[in-house]
């Protein structure tokens, strides 16, 4: 019986997660919603996560066994995390600003997009998509701490944010230490609990 690599758990832990986002995305999608509204956004952050989950289990699963070119599939996925981070952007606008600042974050986040997706095309480095999805996220972190006191934030999309950032910081140190499952594998493991407190705090989104 041939042993499991780091890279195929990996690609099993990358389905695995999108599997689970998909789900999830799915009840935030049936929910009733304005179009255009905080939970719609927050919907298609999730729909595009799992959408990137998806094609990292391919590329780790298939394209990196056979050794085959990964720059245009790796592109592909950075560039889906980067209309994820948009949305991000406009669910958090639509959550904590007045229409006013939607409008500026808006302009803001599709120059983002931009910028992001040529940097990506032109530099080979993962750095390109955590400096773009960095800012965004801990302007949520701090909206969603802030929004505790009115109601407009929640602890559960706090404790996901959290989650998040200790996936990050394993994948980025290169925790090894359950092997096979390397660090890859580790951060998917990670979040996948982070997306159940993600869905959480998203059920809390503004409708309308």
């Amino acid at each position: 019986m041939e042993k499991l690599t780091a890279s195929g758990l990996t690609a099993i832990t990358d389905f695995v997660l999108a599997c689970e986002v998909f789900f999830l995305a799915g009840l935030t999608a049936a929910r009733p919603k304005a179009r255009f509204s905080a939970a719609w956004f927050w919907a298609a952050s999730l729909l595009l996560l799992g959408l990137g989950a998806l094609i990292g289990g391919i590329d780790h699963g298939f394209f990196e066994p056979a050794n085959l070119s990964r720059y245009f599939i790796g592109r592909v996925n950075w560039i889906v995390l980067g209309a994820m981070t948009f949305c991000l952007l406009m669910a958090t606008a639509k959550q904590f600003f007045a229409p006013s600042v939607q409008r500026v974050l808006m302009i803001a986040g599709m120059v983002q997009f931009a910028i992001d997706t040529a940097a990506v095309l032109l530099v080979d480095s993962f750095l390109d998509v955590i400096l773009n999805y960095a800012p965004v996220i801990v302007l949520l972190l701090a909206m969603s701490v802030r929004g505790l006191k009115n109601g407009s934030g929640s602890w559960e999309m706090i404790v996901g944010i959290l989650l998040q950032f200790l996936a990050s910081a394993i994948q980025a140190m290169g925790v090894d230490a359950l092997s096979p499952l390397d660090h890859n594998g580790l951060y998917h493991v990670v979040s996948m609990v982070s997306v159940v407190f993600l869905y959480l705090g998203g059920k809390r989104l503004k409708e309308k």
